[in-house]
């Protein structure tokens, strides 16, 4: 499970730090009815350590190649931070020198981008065991000023202190900062392959890494290898695929509802006819056949207990419904209704009127990946510097 630790004392790295925690949150779907806390169980067992906002597996290199290039100095603290914002912003030019047009986190906002590569993954980094200095960058560079003390006394093992808080890395290119791509030669891909395979064995990212690691499947559950998934983790994906079907039927509910109250005649339409596609792809996949939803539940609080008894109430209520074709029913309306009220309050759209020029249709009707288009290409780009 993906968590964040805080164990540094400063209240402007702390602010900072609580910022980059909001980031992190899954947007791949608008959580409207609340749902959030199911899809990011799914996607934090099957693909630890990974975030929407991360876009190539080669940054896991590249974030602590500069972080310890800047540590190495031993500079006080607020010049060390000044110093990795530099370099990083040196890492977005050569990427684009390199040819790199896609996944350049700040391509366009250049230096001026607000948040770095190294606040979006450095969480991820003590995930994969390569960062182990649990502390944010500015206690990294206050422990590396320490160890750089304790580099005086001879007994010290000098590669531990060249190391400071990560595993041994590849060698960093000397022209990193000049040119660079995301590409993976042999060694980066052995690193990052062993580094997911030993810190995430249990997922089925591990399980991918050293298996099968390439694919073009758009879905988890159209994996080229899924019928040779071990048995937990088939059951896990065979769960995931049942709510990805189910789960987004309300939220096309909740825009139709909308439509109807705000007298978009033309919304209202599409969403009648998108509800309609949604029941006939339920129905035409069985996805309520054979489904044992408290063996579900069992399996997802014992992945995350802080799944709330109201989400886990709505949802049932709403397999019910649905498993019985009453997904347009006055119950079914209600249901979607009161879900709404529960978590917003005044700013429920469908009670109060006022609340519904913050409406944009569509909200919420996102299919669930669990960040699989994320592990995807990190797998990807790892399955390509193993042939390299």
């Amino acid at each position: 499970m993906s968590y964040f630790g805080w164990l540094d004392g400063d209240d402007s790295q702390r602010s900072a730090m609580l910022e980059v925690v909001k980031l992190f949150e899954d947007t791949s779907t608008v959580d409207e009815l609340g749902i959030g806390s199911v899809r990011d169980t799914f996607s934090n067992a099957l693909f630890p350590g990974t975030s929407t906002l991360h876009t190539r597996v080669k940054y896991f290199l590249f974030i602590p190649w500069l972080v310890n290039d800047v540590a190495r100095h031993r500079w006080p603290v607020e010049r060390s931070l000044a110093e990795l914002r530099a370099r990083e912003s040196k890492l977005i030019d050569a990427l684009l020198a390199g040819g790199e047009t896609q996944g350049v986190i700040g391509r366009d906002a250049r230096s001026t981008l607000k948040t770095m590569p190294s606040a979006l993954y450095w969480a991820s980094l003590e995930h994969l065991g390569v960062r182990r200095w649990r502390t944010s960058a500015a206690g990294y560079f206050r422990n590396a000023i320490q160890h750089g003390r304790r580099g005086d006394d001879p007994d010290i093992d000098d590669s531990r202190v060249e190391h400071l808080g990560m595993v041994t890395l590849p060698k960093m290119p000397s022209d990193l900062l000049d040119t660079a791509t995301f590409s993976l030669d042999s060694d980066e891909a052995e690193f990052l392959k062993s580094r997911i395979a030993e810190a995430q064995r249990d997922s089925l990212l591990a399980w991918l890494v050293v298996n099968h690691p390439d694919s073009s499947a758009t879905w988890i559950w159209e994996h080229e290898a899924r019928d040779s998934f071990p048995p937990d983790l088939g059951a896990l994906v065979d769960e995931a695929e049942r709510v990805h079907l189910t789960a987004t039927g309300p939220a096309v509910l909740y825009n139709l509802m909308l439509a109807e109250l705000t007298g978009n005649d033309d919304v209202r339409d599409e969403y009648r006819d998108h509800l309609q596609d949604w029941a006939d792809t339920v129905e035409s996949t069985q996805v309520f056949k054979d489904w044992d939803r408290q063996q579900l539940w069992a399996r997802m609080l014992a992945l995350n207990p802080r799944i709330r008894p109201a989400t886990r109430l709505f949802l049932d209520e709403w397999w019910r419904l649905a498993e019985q074709g009453r997904h347009q029913s006055q119950e079914a309306r209600d249901l979607v209704e009161r879900r709404e009220l529960m978590l917003k309050r005044s700013r429920a759209r469908i009670t109060y009127p006022d609340a519904r020029s913050t409406w944009s249709a569509g909200a919420g009707t996102g299919l669930l990946s669990y960040r699989w288009e994320i592990a995807r290409g990190h797998l990807n780009d790892i399955a390509a510097g193993l042939e390299d």
